[in-house]
This record gives structure tokens, sequence and C-alpha cells, in this order.
């Protein structure tokens, strides 16, 4: 009997899954354990695992630009020479897939439609007049890219204009001096997810600007005296734990119209990748010290690079820090990343002149703003949190003393 393997949910929030290369070919025998492919999700570049053991007899084939439903059928372990994959895969899907086909591009110009899902427009080119009709695909990729179908002449039957037609049209707008970049898969992801949440989730913003002398004073402190150095964004994660751990109505999440609180206080940092973002988390972050913290933090983005890291090292969080202080950037907006409620965007330490109990001295400043769901947090909750997160890193010695009670550093 074949065994088949699956296309896994590697991530929560994974549909689709595009398989990047086999290493595995017909023919091999494989065990349990043994590493079949590397497939790209929504977040990061995985391997799968094989659950049995036998001899590979079907591959699906790779394609960069084929996404694959999660639980499809992408391999059979000693399946019948007369097996084949479709057979598999349609049985399952034949009820209602066959319009989501055309989105993945494929029988575009098999599938019918109804009536009212056509786009009909109409062209005035001298005194005749032509219909134009669109696929789902290359109607909702013309509104989300601004582009006039009224432009494009369609190759589908009667003239519809179908996905190949748009890349065309793509191809024939650009001269020399562009190049057309085919985004990856984690790439595309993240656009559709960010749109996605963008206008789902109702954001709301708020800016405060802390000082930080006696942080970088105690920073310094800390890496004379420790064979672990510590970064600002070390101790900008344990102040952001500790200032949730003040404000508990704050760790929660919106999903499917409830209210899910934490008991776990997760931060997630956004790392930045050639293909994308990824947010990997520290777990527990208020009973850790900062030592711990800063080579969770290093192990981490390393893996991130690698693009080695696991589903539950990237799942879930109370919320996010994203760090852009390094590039120079002083006050930026983060976009929430879903099923958190917030996201705090830090910037840059500045020198400035500030006023100090009527005086101006010079002092360095940082400026947090919190991007916050308004569907679970409401701005009095919100500034709240920012506020004791501020406070925290103006007074650090609560830090210092917090990290004392888990390590010595």
């Amino acid at each position: 009997m074949a065994i088949k393997v699956l296309m896994p949910a590697l991530s929560p929030t994974m549909s689709e899954g595009v398989i990047n290369k086999w290493l595995v070919n017909i023919g091999d025998t494989v065990s349990a354990g043994d590493i079949l492919a590397e497939i790209e999700t929504d977040k990061a570049t995985m391997e799968v695992e094989a659950v049995d053991e036998g001899e590979i007899t079907h591959l699906i084939d790779t394609n960069p630009d084929k996404q694959i439903a999660v639980n499809s059928v992408i391999a059979l372990i000693n399946g019948d020479k007369d097996d084949k994959l479709e057979d598999y895969n349609n049985k399952d899907e034949a009820a209602g897939n066959d319009k989501k086909s055309e989105f993945l591009g494929e029988t575009e110009s098999n599938i019918e439609e109804d009536k009212n899902q056509i786009i009909e427009r109409t062209i005035n080119s001298n005194t005749n007049q032509n219909i134009n009709f669109a696929s789902p695909f290359v109607k909702k990729f013309s509104k989300d890219n601004n582009i006039d179908l009224s432009l494009i002449k369609g190759s589908g039957p009667d003239g519809r204009i179908i996905k190949k037609d748009i890349q065309n049209f793509e191809l024939q707008i650009n001269d020399e001096n562009i190049s057309v970049i085919e985004p990856s898969s984690i790439r595309k992801i993240i656009a559709e997810r960010t749109t996605q949440t963008k206008n789902e989730v109702p954001h709301f913003y708020l800016t405060i600007e802390t000082r930080m002398d006696r942080l970088i004073n105690l920073r310094k402190k800390i890496n004379l005296n420790s064979n672990v150095k510590i970064s600002f964004n070390d101790l900008i994660v344990k102040a952001c734990a500790m200032a949730i751990s003040k404000n508990p109505e704050t760790n929660i999440s919106w999903v499917n119209g409830k209210i899910h609180q934490y008991k776990n206080i997760d931060i997630a940092i956004a790392v930045a990748l050639k293909e994308g973002l990824i947010t990997p988390i520290v777990k527990n972050v208020d009973k850790k010290g900062l030592a711990e913290i800063s080579s969770e933090i290093k192990s981490l983005v390393k893996k991130a690079n690698q693009n080695k890291l696991l589903p539950e090292e990237y799942s879930g969080g109370s919320t996010t820090i994203s760090n852009l202080g390094m590039f120079g950037i002083t006050e930026f907006q983060a976009i929430i990343n879903p099923p958190q409620s917030s996201i705090i965007a830090v910037g840059s330490i500045i020198e400035k002149p500030v006023v100090n109990a009527g005086s101006i001295e010079v002092g360095h400043t940082m400026k947090s703003t919190i991007s916050a769901d308004h569907r679970s947090l409401d701005g009095a909750v919100a500034a709240k949190l920012l506020k004791d997160f501020g406070d925290i890193l103006e007074d650090p010695f609560q830090i210092w003393l917090n990290s004392l009670d888990m390590e010595v550093i």
C-alpha cells in the first residue's frame, strides 16, 4: 500500500508552500527521519522528513512558482507504478478546487466562471467596442497593482485576459533600464499578509521619547565586568517584558473574535533577511537574565539567517520589538504581526540638548512607537504599557536587579 507524503503545515499561518528542491530521487530507499525535501513556507525554508521507510516511487515536479496547498500529496513511498499523484489529489479536491487552481496559474482556460464573476470592460477603439474578460487572478492582481485591463489584449477563450497576458504586459512596459525581478515565495506572502493586516487590523500609534543616559552607563558597566557582551537591544527586550508584566492586560491576542490572554511573556524580535522579514521569539523573557537573553537572541538571529528556525521558534509571541536604530532611523511606525496585538518600533539613540530641572544639558534620547490593535487594546492601556517601558529604560537599575535574581552577570 502506498505511503503518502503530504505538504506539511510548518507554521500556524501556512496554507501553501513551495518545494525548493528534492533531496531524494525516485528509486531511493528512505528510512523514518530521512530528509526528503526543502520547502519554502510563509516564514522560512524548512526541511521535510520521511515518517516511514520504503522506496520513493513518485515525486511531484518542483516549480519555483508553484504554490502547493497544505495536505496535498507531494510524494509516494512504495506506490504502484500505475499510481499517479494527480489521482490522489484530485480525489480530495474535485469538489471545489477548480477555481483555486486558477489562482495558482493552472488550467485557467478550462475553468468556467459564473457570469456574475466576470468583469466586463468596454474599450473605445476608433468606432469599435471590444469586451475584455479577466480571470479571477488577473482581476485581483490588476486591482492590487493598479493596472488598467483595457490596455491588455487577452489570449484566452473569447479574448479573456489570463495570467500569461498580464505577465507579458508587465514585461512590455519595462525598458532596458528596468529589470523585472520575480519575488520569492516568502516575499509574496509577506506582501499579502502585510496588506491584509493593514486593511483588517485597526492600527493606532503612540510615541514616547526616553532619556537613555543611565541605560548607556549601565551597559558600559555590565560589559566591563562580564564575559557576555550585552547590546542595547538585549536591554530593550528585557525592559519590554518587565513592562508587560506590569500590564498583563496587554499580553493578549485577538483571535476569531475572541481575546486570548497569555501567562508567558514571549518577545519576538524582527530580523531582516535577504528574502524578507522573520520574527523569532525569546520565550519567558521576564524570567530570564540579560546574559541568557543575549545568548538566545544571538542564536535565533544566526538560525534565522541560515533558514534553520523551527516553527515553534517564530510562532506566537506577546509583542514584537522592531529596532532600526542601527540604521540611523530616529522614529517609525511598524505593522502589527498577527495574532499579536502590538509591536514596538525603536529608533536610534541620539545626542541632543535636553531640559533638566530648568537647565539645558547634553543628553541622549530614543523614540519608541507602539502600533496597537484597537480591537483588543484601548489607547489608555497601550499608553500605560509604553510609559512603563520608557520609565524602565530611564531607570534601568530595575533591569539590573531583575537580572540579578536569575543569574550572576
